[in-house]
């Protein structure tokens, strides 16, 4: 694939089992090329069976003080990583579990090699998880693209240059979400088509609390735009609310306007009031976090 090296950079929460496998079949797909791992474990050292990857000549394992979350606990290994990359090198983000199916790790790096891009993402052609589950992504991805105009497809899967990494890992977005950031971010960026995979091993811990709650992450990369939509929208239904109301003074709906009326002033009503809170409260966390989020950011320097 390439003489650089190739770090893989993931978090495991109690799935060492997982991460063997997923080591294994790693190393088999991508040939000679020098492949190391960057596990975060995301118990925070409650884990004895991390024990296991002690001594492992290609396997680093991170600690943090406590546990993350998947999307923080990634951002937490790029940035204990990135300081220390070579420009060439490429870096894989990906689930320890196997629905991230190592066979597709060579196609994006191939894709980032042969189109000479920064990033690739896998964008997923077909899901294997429970209807319940699949019911509630199709209602998310329609949610998503109505309030930020995107369309999610894609995860945590993704490879990128070492140095597009270092120039946008301190974003102040990853700490909100390192998925929907990877999208959020203007970077050329190539998707591949992959299918999602079946776990290795054991069952996944996320429960549909979990899920809302992720769904409610990636969208916060994404609250200058939302609030930007929801502020056009305020102001059309202002709008209209106000030229109902000058209507309703002319007799347009008669002396003794009806339901029909009422219908219209409490729906134009709900519209407004609905948007104009959804501005204040977005652009304030929005001003708020941009005016934090430059303290402190100097350029990266490598040793």
């Amino acid at each position: 694939m390439t003489t650089a090296t190739c770090w893989i950079v993931t978090p495991v929460l109690r799935d060492v089992e997982s991460f063997q496998r997923l080591r294994h079949e790693v190393g088999r797909t991508v040939g000679d090329t020098l492949v190391r791992f960057v596990v975060v474990d995301d118990s925070a050292g409650v884990d004895a069976e991390m024990a296991d990857l002690e001594g492992l000549d290609d396997v680093e394992v991170l600690t943090p003080p406590f546990n993350l979350g998947h999307q923080r606990a990634i951002v937490f290994g790029l940035r204990s990583l990135v300081r220390r990359v070579a420009d060439d090198d490429i870096v894989v983000t990906m689930d320890a579990d196997g629905e991230d199916q190592p066979a597709d790790v060579h196609r994006l790096v191939g894709a980032l090699l042969e189109g000479g891009m920064p990033l690739a993402i896998a964008r997923r052609t077909s899901r294997t998880e429970s209807l319940r589950f699949r019911v509630m992504y199709v209602f998310f991805r329609l949610l998503f693209r109505a309030l930020t105009g995107t369309t999610v497809r894609s995860g945590n899967f993704a490879a990128q240059r070492a140095r597009s990494l270092v120039a946008t890992i301190d974003h102040p977005s990853f700490d909100l979400c390192y998925s929907s950031t990877l999208l959020a971010l203007p970077r050329p960026t190539a998707h591949v088509p992959c299918a999602r995979g079946h776990r290795f091993a054991g069952r996944s811990r996320m429960s549909p609390y979990g899920l809302i709650a992720h769904g409610i992450r990636m969208m916060l990369p994404y609250s200058e735009r939302i609030a930007v939509r929801a502020f056009i929208l305020a102001t059309v239904s202002g709008a209209g609310l106000a030229a109902a109301t000058v209507a309703l003074g002319l007799g347009v709906f008669g002396s003794e306007p009806g339901a029909d009326a009422a219908a219209v002033f409490i729906g134009l009503g709900s519209v407004f009031l609905t948007s104009l809170v959804g501005v204040v409260v977005l652009f304030s966390g929005f001003a708020q976090a941009s005016a934090v989020a430059m303290k402190g950011i100097v350029p990266p320097t490598r040793q």
